[in-house]
């Protein structure tokens, strides 16, 4: 279908100039961009739409979406589209669903698929090639995909330790997945095994080597690293030493002294890399499992065996006085969830109301929460404010993006990244928008990307007025508004807000 978009806001990113006008689409391109009238007779097309003003912007990149198992469950993308993304970057924090022998299939599955959103899917593949054939024309949304480290590793062997074979059948598989059509390697300096890799100079130095010789991208998940500020000043030397373009991936601000040493690095060294980018959600919360706050050796103890040890409050205090929370931090968490009936109705409450309207300590609380419902409460955690995330995103190379995922569960910024982010953090500026999440990702993964004549259409109808995201860690599946179009590739794929079954989403790195 041939369409006309008129009475449309076009923003020129570089100037920031804002002109009125619309564009023409025949097939999968966009033939004309025009001011006045278009060249083209308007009986040509099949169908004229009126924008009512609202803007007209390039699709946004999500460049830490968790969506490589939920984009095969729900290939509408509703989640992505009503937000205005149209291009997904999956293979995240060194493990995916590919590649993976059906052999391995099931530990493969076990360690996934919790951060993946875990829905019950017959894995029909084995190679990177085999799984984004199942991706390319058969989701609403264009796709991007890092080969994991982690994943690859396992494929090789179950020792940390790898062998000299273990080391070659790794070659094997890596430059095997970047010819089937990865962008790159996702590894991890935490996670085990990546993080044995990424420690181990001889396999680290023959995995780049590779990446080089494919002009790959390198991405480093640092989410939990206790040697932050040395894994970056790590990942950008090796950015420099292979010539390679970085992703810092997942930035979690618990320490912000941390995250601004580590940014104010990067801004430094970000000449030395052929291009980086850093990735953070734009939500002030972190979701915790309750049981996470007790000390490891505690973990894995029964609900009876805390009850006894937290007999008395006294002891409960004694037990979390030597975590990394004091009492005013645990009155400040949020019950997200319980499976308890009669808490239920505590559910997006602070820890501290909690207690009061019980009348009881705050430890008291969290004693009966883990005695009753160890694995089920999880708890939203503040980790920073909004006005120091403000001042992270003003480097022009800190993107915000999703992070999917936590133990099975959804995290709302899944729904709500980019309303977030606009509302709150752009200023309301729609140049702003476009630079960092189309300009900026596009230039750095080298994809022909923008309202541009003969680019193919990949672009949404933006009401800034109604554009918001009210996702929350208690109800996080709830839609963004706001976006009135999106088009992927030539096609209509929302409209209203409803997904209209288009599937015409591509493997960005096989066209």
């Amino acid at each position: 279908m041939d369409f006309l978009i008129t009475n449309a806001k076009l923003v020129d990113p570089l100037s920031k100039k804002i002109f009125p006008g619309g564009v023409a689409v025949v097939g999968t391109r966009i033939v004309e961009i025009y001011n006045e009238e278009p060249s083209i007779p308007v009986n040509h097309f099949d169908r004229v739409i009126d924008a009512k003003g609202k803007y007209l912007l390039p699709g946004f990149f999500d460049v830490h979406s968790k969506s490589d198992l939920y984009s095969l469950a729900d290939p509408s993308r509703i989640n992505a589209l009503s937000q205005g993304i149209l291009v997904e970057v999956i293979g995240q924090d060194a493990f995916s669903v590919a590649p993976v022998s059906s052999k391995n299939c099931l530990l493969h599955t076990e360690l996934s698929a919790p951060s993946l959103g875990n829905p019950q899917l017959n894995w029909r593949w084995e190679s990177v090639f085999q799984y984004l054939d199942h991706l390319h024309l058969k989701t609403a949304s264009n796709m991007l995909f890092y080969s994991p480290h982690g994943t690859m590793r396992l494929e090789c062997s179950l020792n940390p330790k790898l062998s000299s074979t273990g080391l070659s059948a790794l070659a094997y598989i890596f430059e095997k997945s970047m010819d089937d059509g990865a962008i790159g390697l996702s590894i991890s300096s935490h996670l085990e095994p990546s993080n044995i890799g990424w420690d181990d100079d001889k396999e680290l130095s023959m995995l780049l080597n590779i990446l080089k010789k494919k002009e790959g991208v390198l991405c480093v998940n640092i989410e939990r690293s206790k040697k932050i500020l040395k894994d970056v000043d790590k990942a950008i030397t090796l950015a420099r030493t292979y010539g390679l373009r970085l992703h810092i991936s997942r930035i979690l601000p618990n320490s912000v002294s941390h995250v601004d040493s580590m940014l104010s690095i990067i801004d430094k060294r970000k000449k030395e890399t052929q291009g980086v980018i850093v990735d953070i959600s734009p939500y002030t919360s972190r979701l915790l499992k309750l049981a996470d706050l007790l000390p490891k050796s505690m973990r894995n103890e029964s609900s009876e065996e805390i009850r006894i040890k937290f007999k008395k409050s006294e002891n409960v205090k004694t037990l979390l006085s030597g975590l990394d929370y004091n009492e005013h931090e645990l009155e400040a968490l949020k019950l997200v969830t319980s499976s308890k009936k009669d808490m239920k109705k505590y559910e997006g409450v602070s820890l501290e109301n909690i207690s009061m309207e019980k009348d009881e300590t705050v430890y008291d609380t969290i004693l009966g929460l883990l005695t009753t419902d160890f694995d089920k409460v999880f708890v939203e955690h503040p980790v920073i404010d909004s006005e120091h995330l403000r001042k992270i995103f003003e480097y022009s190379f800190v993107i915000p993006a999703t992070t999917g995922y936590r133990e099975g569960r959804y995290l709302p910024d899944m729904f709500s990244t980019i309303p977030t982010y606009f509302n709150n953090y752009s200023k309301g500026d729609v140049s702003n928008l476009i630079s960092k999440l189309s300009s900026t990702p596009a230039e750095f993964y080298k994809i022909k990307w923008g309202i541009k004549k003969g680019l193919k259409a990949n672009f949404i109808l933006l009401d800034t007025d109604s554009f918001i995201g009210e996702s929350t860690y208690t109800d996080p599946r709830k839609l963004s508004e706001g976006i009135d179009l999106a088009v992927v590739n030539g096609k209509i794929a929302l409209e209203k807000n409803k997904p209209t079954g288009s599937r015409t989403g591509e493997v960005l790195s096989w066209v």
